[in-house]
């Protein structure tokens, strides 16, 4: 099949939420033809035909909708040019999916617009097609909409004209060659502000009372934009690219190409009222979906197994870009943070996969799946830049980008046009690290002359692989004075001897903790690098690092809760980095929230360590502040306030009813301070459900007023808050409901026997995909004590909906780790 084109003309009615459609699908067949299969879905076919010149030619056609399978049957064999028209109508739907509504409040009342959500294969759900991403085609996209209406897709306005009975027809220009998932749809009132002053023009699109909020988006678009073509050498190829704020969002955001689609808290910037923190998000979310108009959409996968290509390549820049521009926000370390970390969490399962999906099943982006393609891909990513150096890396994108663009690739095309590029051999790195699942543990022994590095598979609990890596290492030697020296060693075998240099009195793997492994120590080699930490003669990074593999060997059972406790106190007792903190902070209150007979010793020395730093930050925020800083101390305050902190209690408190008394609290605070006030200030749930509904508040600060509700330490109260989530708050933030009250101490003893019970309320009242992400969500905490009966309900809801398969692994797994720490 060659010259595939679409012609698509809808006629959607935001009154009925019905649209008509009529697909004319073009195309050069070198082979005979009896029949073609289509994907629809939820379509209702009112014809086929056949055009041949000035005809139109029957076709008879059978749905199947298991399949989501159109088969339309010729008369006689087809060969050569081959045109189809098929009519039909659909459902503008209220599942987030496919062809939508999006459910806005304004000052006069509910209003909708009509977005779409296509990707894995939800455009079928639009219109009849090959809705695959290897099946690239041109498009000619045509809406017929009321006068009052603005019309978006993927392409400039070719041509608008005024129709009968108050409608108008627009026609778009034709799309440059591109996969179904990437199209986009867009009927409604929107406003937009413009940058017109070069190519493309860049527009940010919203609802008209919130468009004045995105003006940092315009700016950051154009900002990632310029930075993108720069580096990959290649021009946008279409005239404009839109970056849209939608109401109603199931994801973070979608890389359609020329009109990326945005939670509107992921894109809108409310000076005042928006955080550092939620800043440096949104920056990141823009830079990400930008990269992907280059990672996906100008190359896109031959298959859903290699969306790595995509996500993993748009992770990496997701930092790379922004940094670029915010040097201050230090974001290689909050990568390493979140990123890495999320990676490795993910992949410490014994049940987990390939950053390349394994197999020819169809693939499925869900909670289970993402972490490896996209935070693992992308720290792999960021591995092979030290492992290349970064001119290199950029010179084999860039050529693999220009091979292929407005083509598919897989994986073996991409590393064959890198090593040609390069002239690196990369396959090796690639069967590791991206072929290859889990990651290594490198076990670190020591004698006076020299070390022994060995390799194994790391996971929280027992696996019998016999697992290989080829590992770039970067190790830091340290002598008497703390004087740096490093080492770079590529450990491809099991087990390899080094010899160490002269005068080193400790050393340290990972050096900048840039790479994807986890190192255990022997325990002399961690007690001179103790000497090291608590002198702060070790730089930050590699602090972190040695801290949280710690945390991870209490969750393998190697070390015991004590053990990782006594280490802090000899250590980390006056630690003051804002990174380090994060993580110990984020390890003690998991801790904190299951393990009883460890809560006196983690509040003493919490309290301790927190509110000496919290000293030092302030408790208000400053001008100066880091990103890092401002996340720390918004947590800090939280934590402190569990931990019975007198200080943050008095603090917090006064801030509330500051707020109770019209004042406003800086917002990189005020997630901390509303948790304290439903808590302790008896108003604070009349105030927390004003904001929830309030259409002044931000959908960034809905969310915290929700985090909040869901903080409170009584039953009644939670189990209320549970209730409303379930009758009030929009379906695409009820999982943010759960994943709240599932982090809170005081819901755990009984949240368990909740889910269960009302199991059909949130299977019914979420999107699908965020029915599979609770279940780990509750699971591994709520779980623990009741092991063999979640196991049993687990097992039955997998049978009924087997999607959730992979998810449940993950919880049952995860349940199973949390049970065993000690």
């Amino acid at each position: 099949m060659q010259n595939l084109h679409y012609k698509l003309h809808l006629e959607p009615n935001l009154e009925t939420f019905i649209f008509q459609g009529t697909t004319t699908i073009s195309f050069t067949s070198e082979k005979e033809l009896n029949e073609i299969s289509l994907n629809a879905k939820e379509l209702g076919i009112f014809s086929c035909k056949l055009l041949k010149k000035e005809k139109k030619e029957k076709c008879s056609f059978m749905l199947n909708p298991e399949k989501d399978q159109l088969m339309i049957n010729f008369k006689e064999p087809k060969q050569g040019e081959i045109q189809i028209e098929i009519n039909y109508h659909g459902i503008i739907n209220a599942n987030m999916l496919g062809f939508y509504r999006s459910r806005y409040e304004t000052k006069d009342g509910v209003k909708y617009n009509a977005v779409t959500q296509f990707e894995e294969r939800e455009a079928r759900q639009a219109f009849p097609g090959f809705d695959h991403p290897s099946k690239k085609a041109t498009f000619d996209i045509e809406f017929v909409i009321d006068e009052n209406l603005k019309g978006i897709a993927n392409t400039p306005i070719k041509e608008e004209k005024s129709l009968e009975n108050g409608k108008k027809l627009i026609i778009f220009e034709q799309t440059p060659r591109m996969s179904t998932y990437l199209l986009f749809f867009g009927v409604g009132d929107y406003s937009f502000i413009e940058d017109n002053s070069k190519l493309p023009h860049i527009r940010a699109v919203a609802v008209p009372d919130k468009i004045e909020y995105g003006q940092f988006g315009l700016e950051f678009g154009r900002k990632s934009m310029d930075w993108l073509e720069d580096y990959t050498g290649i021009p946008f190829p279409i005239k404009k690219c839109d970056y849209i704020a939608v109401s109603d969002f199931a994801f973070g955001a979608m890389e359609n190409y020329g009109a990326i689609t945005f939670r509107e808290n992921a894109l809108l910037v409310y000076p005042g009222k928006t955080s550092i923190p939620q800043l440096s998000r949104i920056a990141d979310v823009i830079a990400h979906e930008t990269a992907h108009m280059w990672f996906g959409d100008l190359v896109s996968p031959k298959d859903w197994k290699y969306i790595w290509l995509n996500e993993s390549f748009a992770s990496y820049f997701t930092v790379a870009v922004p940094n670029a521009y915010y040097p201050e926000w230090k974001l290689w370390d909050q990568f390493t943070l979140s990123s890495t970390l999320d990676g490795l969490e993910r992949d410490s399962l014994v049940d987990t996969i390939p950053v390349e999906l394994p197999g020819d099943e169809e693939a499925n982006i869900d909670f289970s799946t993402a972490p490896i393609i996209y935070n693992k891909g992308a720290a792999i990513i960021r591995m092979l830049v030290g492992y290349l150096g970064a001119e290199k890396f950029k010179t084999g994108v860039n050529y693999f980008l220009k091979k292929y663009e407005f083509e598919c690739a897989n994986s073996e095309e991409y590393w064959e046009a890198f090593e040609k590029a390069t002239q690196e051999p990369i396959k090796e790195f690639a069967d590791s690290w991206v072929h290859q699942r889990g990651f290594p543990m490198i076990t670190v022994e020591r004698n006076e002359k020299e070390c022994t590095l060995t390799q194994e598979r790391f996971t929280y609990l027992p696996n019998e692989e016999n697992s290989k890596w080829l590992i770039p290492l970067n190790i830091q030697y340290y002598n008497e004075l703390g004087e740096i020296q490093r080492e770079k060693v590529i450990l491809d075998e099991k087990t390899k001897k080094i010899t160490l240099p002269e005068g080193i009195h400790a050393l340290k793997l990972n050096a900048d903790q840039d790479s994807f492994y986890r190192v255990k120590y022997s325990d002399s080699i961690l007690e001179l690098q103790g000497k090291q930490i608590s002198s702060k003669k070790m730089p930050h990074m590699d602090r972190f690092g040695i801290e949280n593999d710690l945390f991870a060997f209490v969750k393998k059972g190697d070390y015991t809760i004590a053990q990782y406790l006594d280490i802090l106190e000899k250590y980390f007792g006056t630690e003051e980095d804002d990174l380090v903190l994060i993580d110990i902070a984020r390890n003690l209150g998991t801790l904190y929230n299951i393990k009883e007979e460890f809560v006196e010793r983690i509040k003493k020395f919490g309290i301790s360590l927190f509110e000496r730093k919290l000293e030092l930050l302030g408790y208000e925020p400053k001008i100066d502040d880091s990103l890092q800083g401002a996340s720390l101390r918004n947590s800090l305050l939280w934590l402190l306030f569990k931990f019975g902190s007198e200080k943050v209690i008095k603090f917090g408190v006064k801030k509330f009813k500051a707020l109770l008394a019209g004042e406003t609290v800086h917002p990189d605070i005020l997630g901390s301070v509303l948790q304290i006030g439903s808590v302790a200030v008896p108003e604070g749930k009349a105030y927390l459900l004003k904001m929830l509904v309030s259409q002044e508040t931000p959908e960034m600060q809905k969310l915290s007023a929700l985090s909040s509700l869901g903080s409170s330490d009584k039953r009644e109260n939670l189990e209320e808050f549970l209730k409303l989530g379930f009758d009030q708050v929009p379906p695409k933030n009820r999982v943010q409901v759960l994943a709240t009250i599932a982090g809170n101490k005081s819901a755990i003893p009984w949240l368990w026997q909740w889910f269960k019970d009302n199991f059909k309320t949130i299977q019914g009242g979420m999107p699908i995909f965020h029915v599979g992400m609770a279940i780990p969500m509750i699971t591994r905490y709520a779980g623990i004590g009741h092991e063999e009966d979640v196991k049993k309900f687990i097992s039955e809801k997998v049978k009924e909906f087997p999607m959730f398969d992979a998810t449940a692994k993950m919880g049952l797994e995860m349940l199973e780790i949390y049970s065993r720490i000690h």
